[in-house]
């Protein structure tokens, strides 16, 4: 049987900063400015500290610190479908500008569901976290509201509550539903159908006004033909609507990526050839699309570029001097023109 003794001798001791500075040859003072970064710090007492953190196998305890600092050095990040590419381009960009600044991020998932966004706001909360970057469902103003007015910055991501005092890193979506019919009425349609989700987004709902916009300016008043699912599930019955009369479109705009790939499927199923019996467009650009057959005419946008510009909105505010202004980024999206808006 081991006794107490011999078990203790097993246990590393624990390294504190006293032995880092002890090892490195300088303060316990200068070992914590290396380790917060807060105050500049000569090279050579820098290089030593840094020489012996590694060799001792230090690792900060980092409630300890945030206790004293107030400061956790993490971040928060909801989202609304983590399988959207969309969206795992966005997380991409805000993780790898943050973690440039030492801030790691804790990811939350809403599925689109406003009860999981309230209780993903509220665990960031209970966690501490420095500050948060979230693509709001629309429906829990107060509580993201009260986040901000209890000290917890915050920045809207791809979608924006004009009403929130908070800042917003956005693409103008009406203008991306306008090109997109702008577009196809230039290849001689009059019949473009607008596929998208039945429960409300922002985001699309903006991308259909634009598109009605577009088709109204045109004289055309009874178009766009919507279809809508309440899932990816429901793209059959979604798809199957819009051919189902003798007034079927001649061209089709799906809302998102993820409809788009949904409503490709019951179209090959259907035997509908697109390009050559319906023209398609679609909002979001993967690099898969480049090399589908036919290649997808898609509107773009620029994802990790909005991921990072959030980041960069979010540090500031962070930042030693506390930028207290809301800032607002509003991006541009691209038509990218291929095979499927263009007859053979």
């Amino acid at each position: 049987m081991t006794s107490d003794k011999t078990y203790r001798r097993h246990i590393t001791p624990t390294v504190t900063v006293k032995d880092i500075a002890r090892l490195s040859s300088t303060s316990p003072s200068t070992v914590s400015r290396v380790l917060t970064g807060a105050v500049p710090v000569a090279d050579d007492k820098r290089e030593a500290v840094l020489k012996a953190i590694e060799a001792a196998g230090y690792r900060p305890n980092l409630v300890a610190r945030s206790l004293k600092t107030k400061s956790t050095r993490s971040l928060g990040l909801i989202i609304n479908d983590i399988l959207n590419p969309f969206y795992g381009a966005l997380a991409r960009g805000v993780e790898d500008r943050v973690s440039t600044d030492g801030y790691t991020v804790m990811f939350c998932n809403t599925n689109e569901s406003p009860e999981r966004e309230l209780r993903s706001i509220s665990m960031l909360r209970d966690k501490a976290v420095d500050g948060v970057i979230m693509a709001p469902t629309g429906s829990n103003f107060e509580a993201m509201d009260s986040l901000i007015k209890s000290g917890t910055p915050l920045i809207q991501l791809d979608r924006r509550m004009p009403n929130l005092d908070a800042g917003s890193v956005t693409v103008d979506n009406e203008r991306g539903g306008y090109i997109a019919a702008q577009h196809l009425l230039a290849g001689g349609h009059r019949r473009i159908g607008f596929i998208t989700y039945e429960i409300h987004q922002m985001t699309v709902a903006q991308r259909e006004v634009g598109c009605k916009q577009a088709l109204a300016e045109a004289g055309i008043g009874d178009y766009p033909v919507s279809s809508m699912l309440f899932d990816l599930s429901d793209a059959t019955a979604a798809v199957e609507s819009l051919f189902a009369g003798d007034n079927a479109p001649t061209a089709l705009i799906a809302a998102n990526n993820r409809i788009a790939l949904a409503a490709l499927r019951v179209l090959k199923q259907l035997k509908v050839n697109v390009p050559n019996d319906l023209a398609f467009v679609v909002f979001d650009d993967l690099e898969i699309f480049e090399l589908m057959h036919p290649s997808l005419t898609d509107i773009s946008q620029p994802a990790y570029e909005m991921g990072c510009k959030a980041a960069e909105f979010l540090l500031a505010q962070l930042g030693p001097n506390g930028d207290a202004v809301s800032r607002h980024q509003v991006y541009l999206p691209e038509l990218i023109v291929r095979e499927s808006s263009l007859r053979n």
